[in-house]
């Protein structure tokens, strides 16, 4: 307590509220868009090439080819002058083009051209297809007829070319028109153009592309980082574990589980504590040096010092879901203790679903039931890991009917006090406090509480409801572990998680 006469220092502003985190964040948010698009690439490049090929089978198969046929046309003088032409003659023969231009698309022309042919063609359908184009400051022009027969635009182009001679002569009585190339019948159809198709629709294909993975990962609604912890949870995240080969779900214990009853029977006579065929789940133990060892050590830093004045000895994990890896943090966490020499117990007291006792090749012939409700002694139900020094386990023994009132019970509480003495850390395995109450009673007495949860699966809501179960026991959170990071589950947070963990293992 500071004395009344001392000034007291002025608040720490709180890091997320600091510009400068402000600016870094907003850089950072701009590598991880450009990270997202890198690890969702393919989300872009299936849509670019199913837009591609959609508008290349488009275009070849199912758009009718059009073909269109030309008839150049030139504006002189009338027949009856002579002499060279002047600047009013130019000027007329401008005029002139624009005539005829109105005369060429007229309906007047339209059904001539149609009796003559014998074409059996709605008149705004035929004028929709005649085009008139003139040449700037010149007297040419060109009259076109596009059709999906390429001998009807022809002959179209051809019998317009004749019509607006004889009716410049007849409407405006001037015979200056000449025709200076004939339609030919044409052989490569002007539409579809198959190339800008495909360049249009391989544009579009990117943009939705793009979008569809910006799409997916707004509506993605499961933690994928140490940004959705803080923000919905506000917990810090103690480390993050990437995915490593381990035991395959439903596997544990593979080794006892090959085995025939006979021969589990035997072992368990000859070895009460198992022959110390550990599972591959205790990477901390079989591959020091893999990330994921590093990572478990990392949390078992921020265990150690996340409090000074009053040591952390008693730890809970526990779990938003029953998938997320809870009894894998657990067990390597207790490895990663026992490693720097600390005396450390793993209660398994998940009595509704235990599995702890599998990794260590344990017999779970006796355990924390036994001990609670007064059918064997403390000593007794404490087991040595065989081959892995300074660590020990309770197992939950058999499994009672009403877990929650073995966990409340005053001895549940005494036994972990008296155990303080003894060793270093203790830490427990509880069930996942999402969906059962077990974690949260354990939680009042433990000192710390560590909750566990799986990048990519477990929903932000299913996240909230174990934060809220949890604070309702007013339990001093630690913190949490993301589990299962890899380029699929967590997409742009993975790189920025595997350059830190390259940066940190240098």
């Amino acid at each position: 307590m500071q004395p009344e006469n001392q000034p007291q220092a002025p608040p720490t502003q709180p890091y997320f509220q600091n510009p400068a985190y402000e600016y870094d964040e907003q850089e950072l948010d701009l590598r991880e868009i450009l990270n997202l698009l890198r690890v969702r690439w393919w989300v872009i490049a299936l849509i670019f090439l199913l837009a591609v090929g959609a508008a290349f089978y488009v275009s070849t198969q199912v758009l009718t080819p059009i073909y269109r046929a030309e008839t150049s046309l030139f504006v002189g003088k009338e027949d009856n002058r002579v002499g060279p032409i002047n600047v009013g003659d130019l000027n007329l023969g401008q005029s002139l083009v624009t005539d005829y231009r109105e005369i060429i698309l007229s309906r007047l022309v339209a059904r001539e051209v149609l009796d003559d042919l014998n074409l059996n063609m709605p008149i705004t359908a035929f004028r929709s297809q005649v085009g008139v184009a003139t040449v700037r400051d010149s007297r040419m022009f060109t009259i076109s007829f596009e059709s999906a027969d390429p001998r009807q635009a022809m002959d179209v182009a051809n019998a317009l070319g004749s019509v607006i001679i004889d009716k410049a002569a007849e409407i405006i009585e001037i015979r200056n028109v000449q025709v200076i190339d004939a339609a030919e019948l044409p052989m490569i159809p002007v539409k579809p153009n198959i190339l800008l198709n495909i360049a249009i629709a391989g544009v579009l294909g990117l943009m939705l592309g793009v979008f569809l993975v910006f799409m997916l990962e707004y509506l993605d609604r499961t933690i994928k980082s140490d940004k959705d912890i803080e923000r919905h949870l506000q917990i810090p995240l103690l480390a993050g574990i990437p995915v490593f080969k381990g035991e395959k779900r439903g596997k544990n214990g593979s080794n006892r589980k090959k085995k025939t009853a006979a021969a589990v029977e035997t072992d368990e006579k000859s070895s009460p504590y198992g022959n110390g065929v550990f599972s591959k789940t205790l990477i901390s133990l079989h591959d020091p040096k893999n990330p994921a060892s590093e990572a478990f050590r990392a949390l078992r830093t921020g265990i150690r010092y996340s409090s000074v004045d009053d040591p952390i000895k008693t730890v809970v994990v526990t779990s938003a879901g029953p998938m997320d890896g809870k009894s894998t943090v657990t067990v390597n966490l207790a490895v990663a203790m026992a490693q720097i020499g600390k005396r450390v117990l793993v209660i398994e007291a998940d009595l509704r679903k235990p599995k702890l006792h599998h990794h260590f090749d344990l017999v779970n012939d006796m355990g924390l039931s036994d001990y609670i409700v007064g059918h064997s002694l403390l000593p007794q139900v404490i087991k040595p890991v065989k081959g892995i020094e300074n660590l020990h386990v309770i197992t939950s023994g058999p499994l009672p009917p009403h877990s929650s009132v073995i966990l409340e019970s005053q001895k549940m509480q005494h036994m972990l006090d008296s155990l303080q003495r003894s060793y270093d850390y203790i830490i427990i395995d509880t069930p996942p406090v999402g969906q059962i109450t077990d974690a949260a009673i354990l939680a009042r007495y433990a000192q710390g509480t560590v909750l566990v949860l799986a990048a990519g699966e477990t929903h932000i809501e299913m996240a909230k409801l174990a934060m809220k179960s949890l604070r309702q026991v007013n339990a001093n959170m630690l913190g949490a572990v993301l589990t299962k990071i890899s380029k699929k589950t967590t997409g742009a947070y993975y790189y920025r998680y595997h350059q830190y963990n390259e940066y940190y293992a240098d």
